[in-house]
């Protein structure tokens, strides 16, 4: 269906409608995303050139209305965004669940920045993230990793492997040349890491992934009836006879494709037309299980220290499909052989 919801023409205006499709959201995803916007405006609303945020704003609204029109993909980015496997929350849970104690004395501070050679280094943006964690985390990921994850984890993560001792010359690096080389290899891991989550949130995401939460956590709230306008005298945005003549066909039928149809909210005048748009589904709370919480709980991980030693041990979200039971009208057919299949 055609959203009937005039077009926006200032920020302010923009910005209300923003909201509002933000209450259409499911629970993973509509405080981050409710508290997203309200930031972004906040941010961008004394820019010199505001045009470009206005007119990325129209590009986050029509993404909002097409998940919110059951768009899968979308909705699963939103999902992600959410729960800190892609955007700001990303950063954010990896300097928090990744980042290292701080030293406890100053001794232990001088023995951290403290080089082969005896002498003192500059502290770093490196000496405040644990090693050990991101080392468990990275190469976990490795493993359980599939095609489907926002990001991928390569291959060779051991840095004594990877970063030379030696120059072209057959020389040592030197010890400020060696560090440099250490912090651009963890950065590039840092880039393709998936953060782990809060202990309590991965909880309660498994259990959504299960269907033991409640049912507040799979119900989509419906939209609200449209307030209508007392004059009539809109701009409903329909092309004219001139639009026909001055553009191409293709960029005039554009909007009512499979592929954008649930961008724009353009719908066929004629039955005969393209069809229903493309990854549209309906959103109910088996589809939202399989196909969004399970998919997020994969690809979320939570790091525990082991008791007997200094490492930590990561466990991901398993959401494997369990066979039902089969029923008595089922087994009918079974009746007679053993469980091997041979007749009793």
């Amino acid at each position: 269906m055609p959203l009937q919801i005039p077009h926006p023409n200032t920020p302010l205006h923009l910005y209300r409608h923003l909201l509002r499709e933000a209450t259409y959201l499911p629970p993973l995803c509509q405080p981050w995303i409710t508290q997203r916007i309200q930031a972004r405006f906040r941010d961008c609303r004394h820019k010199e050139n505001p045009k470009v945020y206005i007119k990325d704003a129209h590009h986050h609204l029509r993404y909002l209305r097409s998940a919110n029109a059951g768009h899968v993909q979308r909705m699963l980015r939103l999902c992600y965004l959410a729960t800190g496997r892609i955007g700001k929350r990303r950063r954010l849970l990896g300097r928090f669940e990744l980042g290292s104690s701080p030293p406890a004395s100053s001794a232990e501070l001088d023995e951290k920045t403290r080089l082969i050679n005896g002498k003192q280094r500059q502290h770093d943006w490196l000496d405040n993230w644990s090693i050990e964690k991101i080392k468990a985390v990275a190469f976990s990921q490795y493993e359980k990793q599939t095609k489907e994850w926002p990001y991928l984890m390569r291959r060779s993560l051991d840095p004594e492997r990877l970063i030379p001792t030696e120059n072209c010359f057959g020389r040592p690096l030197t010890q400020k040349l060696t560090r440099n080389k250490l912090k651009r290899h963890w950065a590039s891991v840092l880039r393709q890491l998936m953060p782990p989550l809060p202990r309590g949130e991965w909880d309660q995401l498994g259990a959504m992934t299960r269907g033991e939460a409640g049912a507040q956590h799979y119900e989509i709230p419906t939209r609200r009836p449209v307030a209508q306008p007392h004059s009539t005298d809109l701009d409903t945005r329909k092309p004219t006879w001139s639009d026909f003549v001055i553009k191409s066909v293709r960029s005039m039928e554009r909007r009512n494709s499979r592929k954008m149809k649930s961008l724009s909210g353009g719908e066929d005048e004629d039955p005969r037309g393209h069809g229903r748009a493309i990854g549209v589904r309906v959103l109910g709370r088996r589809k939202l299980r399989r196909s969004i919480y399970g998919r997020v709980w994969q690809a979320s991980p939570i790091v525990d220290p082991k008791p007997d030693s200094e490492k930590f041990s990561v466990t991901w979200g398993n959401s494997e499909k369990t066979i039902p039971r089969p029923s008595k009208k089922v087994l009918q057919f079974f009746q007679g052989i053993d469980e091997a299949g041979a007749p009793i």
